[in-house]
């Protein structure tokens, strides 16, 4: 890389007659008199700065000959930038992402990132800087859109970690740009975030949370606490069923999509479950052949299978409100059960039946065995001393065999 950096007199120039003299130039007295010449290292294009005092033109001169050879050189147009710039551009280069995804993109860097960083030049943001803005967002003190409705204390861990990731996803774009020579979030601490409880019922735990929802919520809201809780779908996924997805003489649930939120937070029916491994056909308990029954007759084939009390499509987030939190009270569950948190009740009742890793794997639509192994490995049997007896087994009548052929 070339660090050369020298200064130019616009208003002398050497006497064509005598090198050793200088005469005025035809821009004496124009302008301003010192220019500081560099060659920049990203376009190889000559560039320059000029001053009108000499002692300002030598520190520039030293501070840009300094950034050359330390490579954290930028362009004047780069160096304007700011973390709010970043952010834009980085939003924008998102091809086509879900709505969900660029919702909660966009709530982080409104909320939070935007507010304490927007008008930061990208060049100033300093590793101490963002430690201080994840203690602030940590205790409450952390700035934050004006007109904001939510509680004013300090985030989750799982919040933090939101907001921080957007901030470092753009600082890295901004890196990829070379609008920075390197990331000032890199390392950065972070609260650790807990893993949602873990939480089994047992069958007739299960029983119970269904007959309280029967009671206090209706047919429909006790079909769906049936179904997460013996079938294991996620509840964006039963949201989305429509009575054509059921099919009851074969005892299939066809999942093919999801209830999601748009770019604007608005919930919609997207045309993808989470992952390609969840587009599957989950297999329907015979005991909840009867309830789905009820509750597919007269229907159209294209009407939502569970409904509101007004017989409207589930918005689970209200349904929570309204129907979950009073039903998990009366029947009295453990703490932290979720209606999602009831995929782990059917993993566990059917590997308690003895399903394999990849009957579970294919019912709950993981995308590979290792997630399903990762969350429910020790539930499946130790099945070691009944392995190796069996290999004993094997030996003695391998050996007996041998034995009864050599004396023949």
């Amino acid at each position: 890389m070339d660090t050369r950096v020298w200064i130019a007199d616009r208003w002398m120039k050497r006497n064509p007659a005598d090198a050793s003299k200088k005469v005025k130039s035809a821009a004496y007295g124009k302008g301003d008199r010192w220019r500081v010449v560099w060659t920049d290292p990203d376009t190889k294009k000559e560039t320059s700065k000029s001053f009108s005092k000499r002692a300002d033109a030598d520190a520039f001169r030293a501070k840009t000959e300094d950034s050359l050879r330390g490579g954290v050189y930028v362009t004047a147009q780069v160096a304007a930038l700011t973390v709010g710039d970043a952010v834009s551009a980085w939003l924008a280069s998102k091809k086509r992402p879900k709505g969900s995804s660029m919702a909660r993109y966009k709530e982080a860097m409104e909320n939070y990132v935007l507010p304490r960083w927007q008008g930061t030049l990208l060049t100033a943001v300093k590793r101490q800087d963002i430690d201080a803005w994840i203690s602030a967002l940590i205790d409450g003190s952390a700035p934050r859109r004006d007109d904001m409705r939510a509680h004013r204390g300090g985030l989750s861990p799982a919040s933090v970690q939101a907001v921080y990731g957007r901030l470092n996803s753009a600082l890295v774009f901004a890196v990829g740009q070379g609008w920075i020579r390197k990331n000032p979030a890199t390392g950065v601490e972070i609260p650790k975030v807990k893993g949602e409880p873990v939480v089994f019922l047992t069958h007739a735990e299960l029983e119970a949370l269904i007959s309280a929802t029967r009671e206090h919520g209706s047919a429909s809201d006790a079909a769906l606490v049936a179904v997460l809780g013996n079938v294991g779908i996620r509840p964006g996924e039963a949201a989305a069923l429509t009575v054509d997805d059921v099919k009851l003489t074969a005892r299939r649930i066809e999942i093919s999509k999801t209830v999601t939120i748009d770019e604007n937070r608005h919930p919609i029916v997207g045309d993808s479950p989470k992952t390609y491994a969840g587009i599957r056909a989950v297999p329907i308990p015979p005991h909840l052949l009867a309830d789905l029954e009820s509750l597919t007759k007269h229907k159209q084939p294209t009407a939502p299978l569970f409904t509101s009390k007004n017989g409207e499509a589930l918005n689970m987030s209200n349904w929570r409100n309204r129907v979950w939190s009073k039903v998990t009270d009366a029947a009295g569950v453990p703490e932290g059960l979720t209606p999602k948190g009831l995929r782990h009740t059917a993993a566990s009742l059917a590997i308690g039946a003895g399903a394999d890793v990849l009957v579970v794997q294919r019912m709950l639509g993981h995308a590979t065995a290792t997630e399903t192994l990762n969350t429910y490995a020790k539930l499946w049997p130790d099945r070691l001393d009944e392995v190796t007896a069996a290999m004993s087994r094997a030996r003695a009548a391998a050996l007996n065999g041998k034995s009864a052929q050599s004396r023949s």
